[in-house]
């Protein structure tokens, strides 16, 4: 069987629109749980959106 590695889930910057991966904060030892960076390292914003529900956040 092969290994499927998992993708980090990714984050978009509210101010400036730069994409982040991830960083893992927890482990089942099958999945990883991930979390948006504290600070953009572009222009300092602290507010990121799952790119999932980045179109849809941008919107409004």
């Amino acid at each position: 069987m092969s290994h499927t590695p998992d993708l980090p889930e990714r984050f978009v910057c509210k101010s400036c629109h730069l994409v982040y991966a991830g960083t893992v904060v927890g482990s089942d030892g099958e999945t990883h749980e991930f979390e948006a960076p504290g600070e953009c390292a572009a222009c300092g914003s602290t507010a990121f959106v799952p790119i999932e529900q980045y179109i849809y956040d941008m919107k409004a």
